[in-house]
């Protein structure tokens, strides 16, 4: 990959209703994968970008967290020729959710400020099916370690190979 790289995928939803709990670092995955639901293509959790390497300055002046925002970026990023990674196949992103739901932000008085501030956009250009690369695992026979693989979408073009586990 060359040039400007954003990280960015989806979160896995684990229902706790109205308690409050809390996890061993050893038992998150295993919750995840037991009780844990992928939310929707829409949503984008995470964000990562190496340093200054993101065109803020044409970020219009919104609110994180709120509606629009995940895809308005991230479809803004590749508007801007910068490499997106979705990288949800390898990335967790444990989200404990509660009795509001996953929806909550849906519900608030200034929902739809977002879009009062960005105007037309094309917000599916920023789901994360749109997003030109994908991350997942791959066993390396020779070595027995675990890497994670970034392939163009839809295609088998390997970008870079970086290993992961030892």
């Amino acid at each position: 990959m060359l040039g400007r790289t954003l990280v960015t995928g989806r979160r896995t939803n684990v229902l706790i209703g109205n308690q409050s709990l809390l996890y061993l670092p050893d038992h998150v995955t295993t919750i995840a994968r037991q009780r844990g639901q992928l939310f929707g293509s829409s949503a984008e959790d995470y964000f990562f970008v190496a340093f200054n390497d993101f065109p803020w300055h044409r970020v219009a002046d919104v609110v994180i967290g709120r509606v629009g925002y995940d895809n308005y970026l991230v479809g803004l990023a590749i508007q801007q020729s910068v490499t997106v990674v979705d990288a949800t196949s390898t990335l967790l992103a444990f989200h404990q959710t509660d009795g509001e739901g996953n929806m909550a932000g849906h519900r608030n008085d200034d929902r739809a400020f977002n879009f009062r501030r960005i105007g037309q956009f094309n917000y599916r250009s920023g789901f994360t099916t749109a997003i030109q690369y994908v991350t997942r695992f791959s066993k390396d026979k020779a070595d027995n370690t675990a890497k994670v693989v970034v392939e163009k979408r839809g295609g088998a073009l390997r970008i870079f190979v970086r290993s992961v586990f030892s």
